[in-house]
């Protein structure tokens, strides 16, 4: 295993693909947060094996997959009314980046890299949390998995592949910057480099953390390390 020094993986990628929630964005308690309080009020809880699907598909799909779970009587509209309406002011005001995240990126766009984000967020969460963050400008360019389809998800590299169209940079010279084992796997998938990013809630258990950080070319525990 090997950390992503600038210095170093310059010998190898000119592209590099951030995730955001809890990877580049300190979020994925906000919402653990909104899940606990979401389904408290009807009267359930939330579970590891809940939080695995949802943290990894479109926001969509997580509203469909907890409608059809929990044999809600909200359309999934209506249910992704009342989460949007819980994290968007945190997004726009409150979320801040992982330490020493911004650091990192702004070295590594003043080394020449081009940066680009892929997120499961939708897009105004995402513009809005990296531009109340100040780095939004860092970024060339980024997709959201509504971008990309419905039934789209990071256990498929279609949403790396895409932003590898815009960047016009092969998979092969590009590192994808994940927490969540699946979405590590389907970048793989695309023939993309890997870097394992540690997160709490994302990586899982600290065995899921290893094993996610042995099969990953590159691992980040703290960000700060790098700076």
């Amino acid at each position: 295993m090997k950390m992503p020094y600038t210095d170093d993986i310059k010998k190898h990628a000119r592209c590099l693909i951030f995730d955001l929630d809890g990877t580049v964005l300190d979020s994925m308690d906000l919402w653990n947060r909104v899940d606990i309080q979401f389904l408290s009020k009807r009267g359930f809880e939330v579970t590891d094996d809940y939080t695995e699907v949802v943290k990894s598909v479109n926001i969509d799909d997580a509203a469909v997959y907890t409608k059809e779970r929990f044999s809600l009587p909200e359309t999934p509209q209506e249910i992704m009314d009342e989460w949007n309406s819980m994290v968007s002011h945190a997004y726009a005001h409150e979320v801040k980046l992982k330490d020493g995240v911004s650091g990192y990126l702004k070295r590594a766009k003043e080394e020449g890299f081009i940066l680009a984000f892929a997120t499961a967020l939708s897009r105004s969460h995402a513009h809005n949390a990296l531009r109340s963050n100040g780095v939004l400008d860092l970024f060339t360019c980024g997709l959201t998995l509504e971008d990309i389809g419905k039934k789209a998800d990071k256990t498929d590299p279609g949403i790396y592949l895409a932003v590898s169209d815009i960047t016009g940079i092969p998979p092969s010279e590009t590192i994808v910057f994940e927490d969540v084992p699946v979405a590590i796997e389907g970048a793989e998938k695309g023939g993309f480099q890997t870097c394992a990013v540690y997160d709490r809630i994302g990586s899982g258990t600290e065995e899921g953390w290893k094993s996610m950080a042995q099969r990953a070319g590159y691992y980040v525990k703290n960000w700060t390390d790098l700076i």
